[in-house]
């Protein structure tokens, strides 16, 4: 059974997602305030958390800190209106798991947070094409495209294999059965390449692996495995 822990300072909104996300019988929500969400989250231990970051009484990049800094710390993902800002941007690179609109459809909804609770990373659309802009942009230099491939040239064939697959949104399960390994060999596998890209997670592991494989200079050799 996953637990979800919905921070929001907005009784009606947080309950109707506490409300959806009940309706599955693999699923059970509780509900927060930003003041009392790190406490609460101690306490029902969540597997994963749906935080407003802008919630009132608290600093949501800090509630996002103290979350992420909790010993089996959950799956953390942002919960924003439409219009995206900078503030979204910044909590996936502090370690943000994924980025979900306020209105995302209930069918959605349930599949991100199973996708969340099994180690996804879950972005929207417009998340996902804001975050890969702002990737085309950096690597208009060349130090950040050259870092990038110095960086995954560190890796095994079978590392950067997992890499491209982490790029692409898939699961540990999802990359196991594509590779037919098991998914405790995945995770490790994603473990020490998060060590060699010295990244927090996989949002940050895909904008390197997005940075790498742009074009305009010929890769750098690789490892063999």
């Amino acid at each position: 059974m996953t637990l979800t822990l919905i921070v929001d300072d907005q009784p009606l909104l947080r309950a109707g997602l506490q409300m959806i996300i009940e309706s599955a019988e693999d699923l059970r929500a509780k509900v927060a305030g930003g003041a009392e969400a790190v406490a609460e989250a101690r306490r029902c231990r969540p597997d994963v958390v749906l935080l407003d970051m802008q919630v009132s009484g608290a600093d949501g990049f800090g509630v996002l800190k103290d979350l992420l800094d909790l010993p089996g710390s959950p799956r953390v993902a942002v919960l924003a209106p439409p219009v995206m800002d900078e503030g979204v941007l910044r909590a996936l690179r502090m370690g943000a798991a994924g980025f979900l609109l306020r209105d995302t459809g209930p069918d959605q909804l349930l599949a991100s947070v199973r996708a969340l609770a099994v180690g996804s990373t879950v972005l929207s659309t417009m998340a996902a094409s804001r975050l890969l802009s702002e990737v085309a942009d950096d690597v208009r230099h060349t130090d950040a495209t050259l870092a990038a491939r110095r960086l995954t040239a560190l890796l095994s064939v079978r590392e950067q294999e997992v890499l491209a697959m982490v790029a692409e949104g898939l699961s540990n399960a999802d990359i196991g059965r594509r590779l037919v390994i098991g998914t405790g060999t995945v995770k490790d596998c994603v473990s020490d390449i998060f060590a060699k890209l010295g990244v927090a997670n996989r949002v940050q592991a895909a904008v390197i692996a997005h940075r790498a494989q742009r074009p305009g200079r010929a890769p750098l050799p690789t490892r063999a495995a």
